[in-house]
């Protein structure tokens, strides 16, 4: 129906599937988020194709709403519809169908679920002291992990093509959707939630006007528990500030643990760098064609990626100045 741009179709679908979605009932949460991702293939490609999808399928509005407030989600897919909750093999939901689609889904899905897992791990150490053992443990094993998405990033990097696939093909279907006179963002892989591990390493103190109001504006995009850890987080120092503040002690170096942490938070900085230094050069390229292509990809320009790499750059240089002891 999209290679041949088939709106008639698309609507059609659409209108088949709430009704079809109408009696049932979705007991389970698992299968309102599966209906709510069906629902959203349609409303982004009708959408992609210039058709605002709940005009020309009004009564689809009460039905997402209501699966949206059932889940205490936006009432549209997201990302993690996109990625995480969407079947492998031949039951995959995909836009285009084309090769290039399934390496960024793959990449949206192993991501997710790697910061989804480390994220609640990270937040624990705020029981912590940075003397602990548990508290380096903590920092080491979440920055292994974490040095898995730089190899993610690289298999995007060598087999999707960011302005011939990504600018021109798929990144229409991330397009906002009006519903209920609101506006929702499209489930752009831009949206994996590394604003998580930001906010518990470094950002909470050390992000600036820019970074909280794009972190405010994505976190409503995610699940419940990752808004209660961000309102948790509120104004609490950051992994790097408490274990800067051993470093400046006035009593001393600081214990051998605390540098051990140190460097597995360092570790954490570095894969973040490398990660967002291969995603900026993607974006860069999908988007250096202002006058062909959108200059921003649901909520997220160019601009703003470059400025989050140099705030992430700035906090790095912050840890690694003061484990060597060459502060600036």
């Amino acid at each position: 129906m999209n290679a041949a741009a088939d709106v008639r179709e698309l609507a059609k679908s659409f209108r088949q599937l709430v009704w079809r979605a109408r009696e049932v009932e979705l007991l389970q949460v698992p299968d309102r988020l599966a209906a709510m991702r069906d629902a959203g293939m349609f409303l982004s490609s009708l959408q992609r194709h210039g058709v605002e999808p709940l005009e020309a399928v009004p009564e689809a509005t009460d039905t997402l709403l209501s699966w949206g407030l059932s889940v205490d989600m936006v009432p549209r897919d997201t990302v993690l519809h996109y990625g995480v909750w969407n079947p492998r093999g031949k039951r995959q939901r995909m836009f285009l169908g084309d090769r290039q689609e399934n390496v960024l889904i793959d990449a949206v899905r192993v991501s997710t679920l790697l910061i989804d897992e480390i994220a609640p791990m990270l937040a624990g150490s705020a029981e912590l002291r940075p003397s602990d053992a548990a508290f380096g443990e903590i920092c080491h094993a979440a920055a292994d992990q974490l040095e898995t998405l730089p190899e993610v990033m690289n298999d995007v990097y060598r087999n999707v093509d960011p302005v011939k696939f990504y600018a021109a093909q798929l990144g229409p279907f991330m397009t906002d959707v009006t519903v209920a006179d609101r506006q929702y963002y499209g489930p752009a892989p831009v949206h994996v939630p590394l604003y998580l591990i930001d906010r518990l390493v470094w950002s909470a103190d050390h992000g600036d006007a820019d970074l909280r109001c794009f972190q405010n504006d994505l976190v409503k995009y995610g699940l419940p528990q990752w808004r209660r850890l961000f309102e948790l987080t509120e104004g609490s120092p950051s992994l790097i500030t408490r274990l800067v503040r051993e470093f400046d002690r006035p009593t001393g170096p600081p214990a051998t643990r605390v540098a051990d942490a140190m460097d597995g938070a360092i570790r954490i900085m570095n894969a973040l760098l490398t990660f967002r230094g291969k995603h900026n050069l993607m974006a860069g390229g999908a988007y250096a064609d202002t006058s062909r292509y959108a200059t921003a990809s649901a909520g997220v320009s160019p601009g703003l990626l470059d400025h989050i790499l140099t705030l992430t750059r700035d906090a790095t240089h912050h840890a690694r100045s003061r484990r060597t002891g060459t502060r600036s």
